[in-house]
């Protein structure tokens, strides 16, 4: 086994342990914090598990993963003996899995180099065959330290590519709370945290050894004039002309300071690289909005981008599909859709599909600016979104143009045609002008659709029941097909309250009496809510989770096929009543033995608590709670 370390070994020591410390491990040692996720050296031979393997011989360091999962790393003092380091930190966790049936060493890490010349990080994972192969992002060798939700993340999906396992909502949630308690200190005011957070991820998309080694005015000028670039490359120079940093005054060392710590946890965490792989920017972004913000300082509801997924998903939307979103927010369906035309399309196919075949359009223009960076990230900048209200448009080919164009009116002209094949949107609820209900934006997505075009849209299920709008429904199937409705969780747009459906339409052709619909009671969508925000149950990712549900919608709205029912949750029928509720069409659900518990539980906490007048003291059992047997 290796000899021991030398001194310019031990001088890499502190830089690896603020590494692994801001990338999001507790680096006290495990033996006296039971929170404690790092030994060094000596520490970790008090554990059993670990000194049965290695005997004397002892790592830099030993990282605790979970409980039985763990992390070897080996440093070395130079460059060239990156290799050795890989080595060697190998070596020490096949020793400690040959010796231990309890615990198992899934990481080894080497790193070489010294403070003056920097250092060079390389990775291994032990796969469920025995194999060891590098962690990899962008296809390329990841030179930094894995965080602790990538590790566990790559635990999960037994795959050492980050982008294969793309980080959850939770993480999301984690990473913008901290940078929010960041920029409030600074006094940044919270409607310009989300912008300035996108600025700063184009300014280090432009510039990724951006960081403040001067002035703080000058920092903030350098964060602007690279942000600028990707406006005007986009012809989009008039909408960073509101949003570029402005100094904050006598504020503006305190907010530049917080400038460059946000800037290291961005780097840190690769948000970056995620970011140009899968939609975290959606997530990240309505974190910074929803933040001290009520709804009706946001004047919309975010959607999920879960649901954006089962929508997309479940349209089955590929590369000759021109999608449309009239009410855009932060591009969550238009990304979504993008994301699943890159699974199958070419380079150049992806790059056609992004300038021609997604449009929006927004009314605000904070949140636009969000839309367009947003979308930048997943192709080159040159989107079709528009600033305003999409009602007064119509969306049209137009003769030797290849970008549909956005006309003022509704009649189509000598030249246009219609173009649209899907619309997807979630219309902002209740807004104060009857001449922008929801109603008139699904009438106005569906003027925009080819014949036989689909359109799915969030609506609150008032509109669905309500007696003020059973003509509206009425004349909506004279001329289009009611497909599929979803009752969606009651909390999934928490911490808004509102209760809401979300419907699958065909254009053009009249409902037919005693024709099928789909109906589905979405009860659980793997979401949990902690902390003020929806996450991910622990374990569960909500593609997977969500997968079966996005299945059995695709093969009826594109096939006509109908799958199994499922008692009370997804049954085919019949509109039977003037309510489209799936309430009201599906029959009584066969009560699994798990939801019979947690629902007997939930009423025996509601009950204690009332009777108490306690807190909740019953949670999840996902979420890590007490659990009272009754």
């Amino acid at each position: 086994m290796a000899p021991r370390s030398t001194t310019s070994e031990y001088r890499s020591y502190p830089w690896i342990k603020a590494g692994l410390l801001s990338s999001g491990w507790n680096s006290h040692n495990p033996n006296t914090d039971p929170r404690g996720q790092v030994w060094e050296q000596n520490e970790a031979l008090s554990n059993p598990e670990i000194k049965a393997g290695l005997g004397t011989q002892r790592p830099e360091f030993v990282v605790r993963v979970t409980d039985n999962q763990y992390w070897t790393v080996e440093a070395k003092g130079s460059h060239p003996q990156l290799a050795r380091a890989i080595a060697e930190a190998k070596g020490y966790a096949e020793a400690i899995n040959g010796a231990s049936t309890v615990v198992r060493v899934r990481f080894a890490t080497g790193v070489a180099g010294t403070d003056t010349v920097g250092y060079k990080v390389r990775t291994l994972f032990l796969t469920g065959s025995g194999d060891w192969v590098p962690v990899v992002h962008g296809g390329a060798n990841f030179e930094g330290f894995i965080t602790n939700q990538e590790a566990l993340r790559i635990l999960s999906a037994e795959n050492p590519d980050l982008n294969a396992v793309p980080m959850t909502v939770a993480e999301v949630v984690e990473i913008a709370k901290y940078i929010n308690t960041k920029l409030h200190s600074a006094k940044v005011p919270k409607e310009r945290r989300a912008l300035l957070i996108a600025i700063l991820l184009l300014a280090l998309e432009q510039d990724p050894g951006l960081g403040m080694t001067g002035q703080p005015s000058v920092f903030i000028a350098d964060i602007n004039s690279r942000a600028k670039r990707v406006f005007e490359n986009a012809g989009r120079v008039p909408l960073w002309e509101s949003l570029q940093i402005l100094p904050g005054g006598d504020n503006i060392a305190s907010q530049a300071a917080a400038l460059s710590d946000v800037l290291q946890k961005l780097k840190s965490n690769d948000i970056l690289n995620t970011a140009r792989s899968t939609d975290i920017l959606g997530a990240f972004f309505e974190s910074f909005l929803r933040y001290g913000n009520t709804s009706k300082d946001l004047g919309i509801v975010l959607t999920p981008r879960h649901l954006c997924w089962l929508a997309v998903e479940a349209l089955g939307i590929t590369k000759h599909d021109v999608v449309y979103d009239p009410t855009v927010g932060t591009a969550g369906f238009l990304v979504a859709a993008f994301n699943r035309v890159l699974e199958s399309a070419t380079p150049v196919e992806s790059k056609r599909f992004a300038i021609a075949n997604l449009y929006g359009v927004e009314h605000a223009d904070n949140v636009a600016a969000l839309a367009f960076i947003n979308m930048y990230f997943r192709g080159d900048g040159k989107h079709n979104l528009k600033i305003g209200s999409s009602l007064p448009y119509r969306l049209v080919a137009e003769t030797g143009k290849d970008a549909l164009q956005f006309k003022t009116g509704l009649p189509l002209a000598s030249g246009e045609s219609l173009a649209v094949t899907q619309v997807l949107m979630n219309p902002p609820f209740a807004l104060p002008d009857e001449d922008e209900a929801e109603v008139h934006f699904v009438e106005h997505g569906l003027r925009q659709l080819v014949q036989n075009g689909l359109l799915f849209t969030v609506l609150p299920s008032s509109v669905m029941y309500e007696a003020d709008y059973a003509e509206w429904r009425r004349e909506l199937l004279g001329h289009n097909t009611l497909l599929s409705v979803i009752a969606l969780p009651t909390d999934v747009f928490y911490p808004v309250a509102t209760e809401s459906i979300g419907v699958f339409l065909r254009k053009g052709r009249p409902h037919a009496t005693g024709e099928n619909v789909l109906w589905i009671r979405l009860t659980d969508d793997g979401f949990v809510k902690r902390k003020g925000f929806r996450v991910e149950r622990r374990g569960v990712h909500f593609r997977e989770f969500l997968r079966p549900t996005a299945d059995i919608l695709r093969r009826w709205l594109i096939s006509g096929i109908e799958t199994a029912a499922i008692r009370g949750q997804i049954e085919f029928s019949p509109l039977a009543n003037p309510e489209w509720l799936p309430q009201v069409h599906l029959g009584t659900a066969d009560l699994a033995p798990t939801e019979f518990d947690r629902q007997v539980r939930e009423t025996y906490r509601q009950s204690l608590a009332q009777r108490l007048r306690a807190p909740k003291i019953l949670e999840d059992q996902e979420e890590g709670g007490v659990e009272i047997d009754v």
